[in-house]
């Protein structure tokens, strides 16, 4: 069974889904996709480091988007700045901390009048049976979910946005790194998702 259309938008991380494939499977530069200029960077090199560590902020203009029409496009670069100022995510020299769970709460219910609350330890059927219309899940998992038939080495790590549910009571998401049928709307049974899942992650409120 296919899943409904879906309210929210597909976002990447590398902001084109074309840059998706490009950099995972082709370690090719993301910018010859997109237009980083566009997602106010200032130059390509910073576009190219957060563009790898921004998952999440994907998954929180995505829920922008459904939730608060009226609100102007934001640029990812802001969503950065913002996100860095709520000590959400903590740039090195040559990774990026986060997303810290907390303070992201805290900066986009001050911000964006978007509430939510941290789950731990939660079983996938638990969290998921929460999701509906006015809730969806920033879930931790694997990036290795982009590829469900194949054994994972890990869990979390990465942010999916869990926006909905199927007839059959699979959950529905966009992965923000994701790679075809495993990108925008991707489908899994719970079984399959708990395998890339350690059960933590978010629960945001409209």
């Amino acid at each position: 069974m296919s899943p409904q259309p879906s309210p929210f938008p597909y976002e990447s991380q590398w902001g084109d889904e074309r840059c998706n494939a490009a950099v995972v499977l082709r370690r090719e530069p993301p910018g010859r996709f997109h237009d980083w200029r566009a997602d106010g960077y200032a130059s390509e090199r910073e576009y190219e480091y957060w563009a790898s560590h921004v998952c999440g902020l994907a998954c929180l203009r995505s829920v922008l988007r459904a939730w608060r029409p009226g609100l102007r496009p934001v640029p990812m670069a802001e969503l950065i700045r913002g996100a860095v100022a709520a000590g959400a995510l903590v740039p090195r020299p040559d990774t990026v901390d986060g997303l810290y769970y907390r303070p992201f709460l805290a900066w986009i219910a001050a911000d964006y009048g978007i509430h939510g609350e941290v789950f731990e330890g939660a079983e996938v059927s638990g969290w998921l049976s929460r999701v509906g219309e006015d809730a969806v899940a920033m879930a931790s998992v694997s990036p290795e979910i982009r590829w469900p038939e194949r054994p994972n080495e890990r869990t979390g790590g990465h942010l999916v946005l869990v926006h909905g549910r199927d007839d059959a009571g699979r959950a529905v998401f966009h992965n923000p790194s994701g790679i075809g049928p495993t990108a925008g709307s991707a489908v899994l049974a719970p079984e399959v998702f708990a395998r890339f899942h350690p059960g933590r992650g978010m629960l945001l409120h409209r």
